[in-house]
């Protein structure tokens, strides 16, 4: 439920009241910023508490979100294996980036749509929401062992990435003279480049 109050009649039909008006039907606890067409929420995932903002901009041409992780990489030391992290993990996203600030180590995934004719179809915010949320969500773990279990960005990254490499090796035809070789273990030598997949992912609607 919103804590300000969207009645303006004007607003109506608007991408940013479709925002508001999906936030109310999934009974999500929100706050709008009307005069920056923002909504602000948390949501809570099988990793974290994301800190949710959906904006609507470029005179309601573009539909964003940002998901700010809830631990900055406070420690300067840190924020070059951080900022690898994400650019290894980046390479291999379709939709949407990991962005790092390095002002005070902030980190948040960034996804944006094109809105089309004016209009922002519900089915289309839970999806771009639950794409969101899906992609930062895997990554969470990973982030966290850069951060404070030792782990290189480059393991980090195989390991959060260890079942979609597992279902594409699955799916590569055997061939009937050379047998398929054994899944690749991380280490330190340079790995094979990832091929660019979509995180556009089905997910029901997000709970508060």
């Amino acid at each position: 439920m919103s804590n300000n109050d969207t009645s303006d009649s004007s607003d109506f039909g608007t991408p940013f009241q479709s925002l508001i008006d999906h936030c109310e039907a999934n009974d999500l606890s929100f706050a709008t910023f009307p005069e920056e067409k923002r909504i602000r929420l948390n949501i809570c995932r099988k990793h974290a508490l994301y800190t949710c903002q959906l904006r609507i901009s470029n005179d309601d041409e573009i539909f964003q979100i940002h998901l700010n992780y809830p631990v900055l990489a406070k420690d300067e030391k840190m924020r070059s294996s951080v900022t690898e992290f994400f650019t290894r993990v980046n390479y291999g996203l379709v939709l949407g980036a990991f962005e790092v600030d390095l002002r005070d180590g902030e980190a948040r995934y960034h996804i944006s749509h094109l809105v089309g004719d004016g209009r922002l179809e519900d089915e289309v915010i839970r999806r771009i929401i639950g794409s969101a949320l899906s992609t930062a969500d895997r990554y969470f773990p990973a982030y966290m062992r850069v951060l404070f279990g030792g782990d290189t960005p480059e393991d980090a990254v195989f390991l959060a990435e260890l079942d979609l490499n597992t279902q594409e090796t699955e799916n590569e035809p055997a061939s009937a003279e050379t047998p398929a070789p054994p899944a690749p273990k991380p280490s330190s030598s340079k790995r094979k480049p990832r091929k660019r997949r979509s995180k556009l992912e089905d997910s029901d609607s997000p709970e508060a």
